[in-house]
């Protein structure tokens, strides 16, 4: 998945606008997420780790943004992104609804997705528009589908448009997720679903970064 060295360094460029606590709560936060051993589920029945919350109750959006004003709805986004990595939905929704931006629609579809809110989540990614965070996404989500493709059943047509389609598409992935929440799907067809999820928040989170760690940088 994704990084490790990559991630490390954008925590450690966090220090030079946060204080050390707060650093030390979301490189403690990250570093748990990472080291899951199961992905998170389509569908979380409860929150993973509720130290997790704790830790990102304890992170500031001011100063995650570098105290600048224009970078609190990316630093809000970002939290709420760990949030649903942590099946967090209640905190994670708490946040996105603050937000106006299309970030903040993309992550407030994901959120009503896992809860099986599926025509609730097909709007938030209609507000959301063609995201740039879509761009890399739909290159991962192929390569993988391809490589390990879903075998018979009703949920290999949506997982093999997935792979073959040229751009990210939400709302086939909504389809996807809704087909393996109503039973129709396997288990290693829900696998495989839960793979592709973790590409797309991971997706987020690379955008999120990068405009957090422009707003530093200018």
């Amino acid at each position: 998945m994704r990084g490790t060295e990559q991630q490390e360094g954008w925590i450690t460029d966090t220090e030079k606008v946060m204080e050390p606590e707060q650093t030390t709560r979301l490189a403690n936060a990250i570093r748990r997420l990472r080291n899951r051993t199961r992905l998170s589920p389509l569908m979380p029945d409860g929150v993973w780790h509720p130290g997790i919350d704790e830790e990102l109750g304890g992170v500031s959006p001011e100063r995650l943004s570098g105290g600048r004003a224009d970078g609190i709805p990316s630093a809000l986004a970002y939290l709420a992104a760990l949030h649903l990595w942590n099946d967090s939905l209640k905190r994670a929704h708490d946040l996105v609804e603050r937000l106006g931006t299309p970030t903040g629609s993309l992550l407030h579809g994901i959120v009503h997705r896992r809860e099986g809110d599926f025509d609730n989540a097909s709007y938030w990614f209609r507000q959301a528009g063609n995201h740039p965070a879509y761009h890399g996404l739909q290159a991962r989500a192929a390569a993988y589908l391809r490589q390990h493709p879903v075998a018979d059943g009703p949920t290999r047509e949506a997982a093999d448009q997935i792979a073959a389609q040229g751009s990210w598409n939400p709302y086939l992935f909504v389809t996807a997720a809704a087909m393996q929440a109503y039973r129709i799907g396997d288990e290693e067809a829900r696998d495989k679903l839960e793979y592709v999820q973790q590409l797309e928040l991971e997706a987020v989170m690379r955008f999120l970064e990068g405009s957090l760690g422009a707003l530093r940088d200018d």
